[in-house]
């Protein structure tokens, strides 16, 4: 059984490592290469809440089995409460970013939108320079998430390393 929640736990971790590295370096880069401007921000726009849902989902799972690692005493815990707060925290950050951060962004972007077709171009260029203060503040949630994900990685890598003199 511990083995198995270990292996839960490295599965939800390396996948939310994985997805963010793959949206950060491959996708959002690759649709504003390929598509226009307005096509790749419409996808992106419709990518980000299920980007951020993969990445709470893993976050539970890795709570989860991570916690039920430490309960059953295969973890000890100093490790396993340090891996479970930057777990944690990982959850925060995206929860935040995906309830408050993306709506905000969003309703820039069509106010953006709206000034354009009524012609108003102060008011484009002010909503856009609000927008990108915004995209700023998420690439460096983005960047934040996946620092904190590498210290949950070698937060864990500790724990299975005192393992062995357990048995």
């Amino acid at each position: 059984m511990t083995i198995a929640l270990g292996y839960v736990f490295l599965l939800s971790w390396a996948l939310w490592i994985g997805a963010i590295v793959f949206f950060l370096f491959v996708v959002a880069p690759t649709a504003f290469r390929a598509l226009e401007v307005e096509h790749a921000g419409k996808f992106i726009r419709t990518v980000f809440p299920r980007y951020y849902l993969v990445g709470l989902a893993c976050g539970l799972f890795g709570l989860l089995s991570g916690g039920l690692l430490m309960a059953m005493r295969f973890w000890p815990w100093k490790g396993g409460s340090t891996v479970l707060v930057l777990v944690f925290g990982m959850m925060v950050v995206v929860l935040w970013a995906r309830q408050r951060l993306v709506p905000r962004m969003d309703s820039l972007r069509d106010e953006a939108h709206e000034a354009r077709a009524q012609d108003d171009r102060d008011a484009r260029e002010e909503v856009l320079r609000r927008w990108q203060r915004l995209h700023r503040l998420s690439v460096r949630l983005n960047l934040l998430v996946l620092l904190l994900g590498l210290a949950t990685g070698w937060a864990w890598l500790n724990c299975w390393l005192v393992l062995p003199g357990r048995w």
